[in-house]
């Protein structure tokens, strides 16, 4: 949440982490654009849908053997290196 987006050069700030980069922002403060589904309502519904919809997914199938999890939050290439290394038969 608190995503802008500089409707000039598509930069895209937060906020709330990136509060004196929004204030001397090159394109100015009035290029810079929320989004319509970035707020709490919204947050809130899809995180309802994922909990009653995906995590059962998921849940059944972390218990069956193959399974594999990976961090997405990993740098590409560590993501890559985990994915070439299942895949290894």
């Amino acid at each position: 949440m608190g995503r802008m987006t500089c409707d000039k050069c598509n930069m895209t700030l937060n906020e709330f982490f990136n509060k004196e980069e929004i204030e001397l922002h090159p394109c100015g403060k009035d290029h810079l654009k929320k989004r319509e589904d970035d707020n709490n309502e919204i947050v809130m519904s899809r995180y309802d849908i994922y909990m009653k919809k995906t995590k059962p997914v998921l849940d059944f199938y972390s218990n069956k053997e193959g399974f594999h999890e990976i961090d997405g939050s990993l740098k590409i290439d560590e993501i890559t290196l985990q994915i070439s290394h299942i895949l290894e038969v």
